[in-house]
This record gives structure tokens, sequence and C-alpha cells, in this order.
């Protein structure tokens, strides 16, 4: 058997890799399947599409693409028990035809009834999540979130669904109709006069400007968490991204976000791990709860991924992000 796996060889340079599963029985533990639909996550993927500075230090290509992969189980190992063949399943293989995997790699399995496309989002939307998990939000918070990709809109997403006020910041041409869609109940352009009246900002964007702005809109006492990376691609701002005027005078905190625990524990020892939150994001797209095709502004064959790649770093009007289908 043959798998198709994306892996980028260096900035713009995206190929096709054929990878060959050996036939035989699976190992006791791991699972088979075949992908359904992966969608992209813009921040991440084309960040190391144009070469932008890595995260961490290390070997930057070559390097898979994606960890948004909804999957059919095709077969299990002997002492596999979690998932079954003929299970829809969420996990983070990257943008590739098929794989073996552990059964533990498996975030949720997926109800047959629900929109395939729509759940492959799930992750996007889990990283605002822990985002606000990470902020202590509560219900009746007021929200800012600043940039209107697809974490931001998925931040928006969760915090109308949670009972939060959100506002969101962007410049985008039709930014308030989409913002609206996803449960807004304000939208501004960044450069409007600014109120420091959040509870939490969440700042989706690699700006400093972006980065000043969340500074400026967190009250005295608030929380910024931080899911882009300010600086990133940059050169250095003009002003300073700790000023005392902000993070001493304004008491504020400031948090890094998206580390989440995998791990399979009992709620009473961590509550909030990866699986358990996907699986009630997936229970929120599947209910319509959270309006996952809102970020899909196309799904596309697979083997468009390239070309998709290249109208996101390009910053094509309305292409928020796509799903490829398998």
């Amino acid at each position: 058997m043959e798998h198709l796996v994306a892996k980028l060889e260096g900035p713009r340079s995206l190929k096709w890799e054929t990878q060959l599963v050996p036939d035989g029985p699976l190992q006791s533990r791991q699972i088979a399947c075949r992908t359904l639909y992966s969608a992209i996550s813009p921040g991440t993927e084309v960040a190391a599409y144009v070469g932008l500075p890595p995260l961490r230090p290390g070997n930057v290509y070559p390097r898979l693409v994606g960890y948004c992969n909804l999957a059919l189980v095709t077969d299990v190992g002997t002492e596999v028990s979690a998932v079954a063949r003929g299970d829809y399943v969420l996990t983070h293989q990257s943008h590739r035809s098929g794989f073996i995997c552990a059964e533990e790699a498996v975030l949720c399995r997926v109800d047959k009834s629900a929109d395939m496309a729509a759940v492959s989002t799930a992750y996007l939307f889990h990283l605002g999540y822990a985002g606000l998990l990470k902020a202590d939000f509560r219900p009746g918070h007021h929200v800012a979130v600043v940039g209107l990709g697809p974490l931001g809109l998925g931040a928006i997403g969760v915090v109308s669904a949670c009972g939060g006020l959100a506002t969101a910041y962007s410049n985008q041409k039709d930014a308030a109709a989409k913002a609206t869609e996803f449960g807004a109940v304000r939208c501004f352009r960044k450069d409007d006069p600014v109120e420091p009246v959040f509870d939490i900002v969440v700042t989706t964007s690699n700006s400093w400007d972006d980065w000043q702005l969340a500074l400026k809109l967190a009250r005295f006492g608030g929380t910024i968490a931080v899911l882009g990376f300010p600086g990133r691609g940059e050169d250095p701002p003009g002003f300073n991204p700790l000023a005392s005027e902000y993070v001493y005078d304004k008491q504020l905190t400031i948090t890094a976000c998206g580390m989440v625990p995998n791990l399979d524990v009992r709620p009473s020892d961590i509550r909030f791990t990866i699986k358990r939150n996907l699986q009630w994001l997936v229970n929120l797209i599947q209910s319509g709860k959270i309006p996952a095709h809102g970020l899909i502004s196309e799904i596309v064959s697979a083997p468009d991924l390239d070309r998709v790649y290249g109208r996101l770093a390009d910053r094509e009007p309305n292409l928020i992000t796509a799903v490829l289908k398998w």
C-alpha cells in the first residue's frame, strides 16, 4: 500500500512524497486510517511555507505540514479498545492520504452523522479555547479579539458559545459581517478610538502594531492571551513592547497559549485535556453552536495544497482557510 504525504523541502517548495506501508498485520495497539479531510491551519503552515523564522531551534526543512486530520479507521490491532474499524477520528496527523498510528494518538471519535469537513476544523477552535482557559475566562467576561483569521474567528465563536461578550478588531473588508456570524457583539477597525475595558484580549497576530493595540485594550488587571507571535518576521518595534505604562501601571497578565496536556488521566487529576476539549468542541460543531463552516472558504482536492498555500501567503481577500478533500 502507498500513502501520499505533503512535505516542505524549503520555502515555497512543496513536494508530494510516496510512502510505502508494509504488508502484514498491525502491531497490537496500532490503527490504520484513511484520511477523508484535513484542514489547513494558515498561521503555522503558511509561516513554514514562506520561510518565516522558526519558533524553535533546529532544522526547519524538510518538514511535514498540517495537524488537523479527520480520517476513517480501516483496521485495528488486536489490543485496540478505544476505536473500531469503521469509526471516524480526529488526530494530529499531517496532510497525508493515510497513516498508521498508535491508538493513543486519536484525539476523539466523531459521530458518523457529522459534517466531516466542518469537524476537521475543530482544532482551530481549540487554539482559541485553550487561550481562553489560560486567561481564566468566565461567562460574562468582555473579550477583545485582535485579528480575524481562523484563530480569531474561532476564539470569538467559543466566547459567544460560552456566554462571553466578544468584540473584534480587524481592518479586513467585511470584517463586521464575518465577526457577527461567529457571535461578536461589536467590530472595530484597529485605528478606531480605544477603550481599555476588556477583561481578556486575545491577540492572534504577529504584528507589533497589533501587539500595541492589545496592550491598550486590556483593562486594569486584565489578561492578554497570546496566540500570535509578536514580531515574527518583522523588524524591531518603534515602541517598548513591555512599556511600564501598560504592563506595570495596568498590572497586566500576559500569558502564552497553546500548550494543553495531552494525557489520558481522570478529570479529577486534570480536567481540561486536548482530548476532552476537542470532544466538547466537536459536540458544539455538530449542534451548530459554533459555525465551523464559516472558517472554510473552500473545500479543495488535496493536490491543490500548494496553490492554496500561495493564495494564503498572498493574503487573497475572503480566503480564510481551506479544507483538503482526500
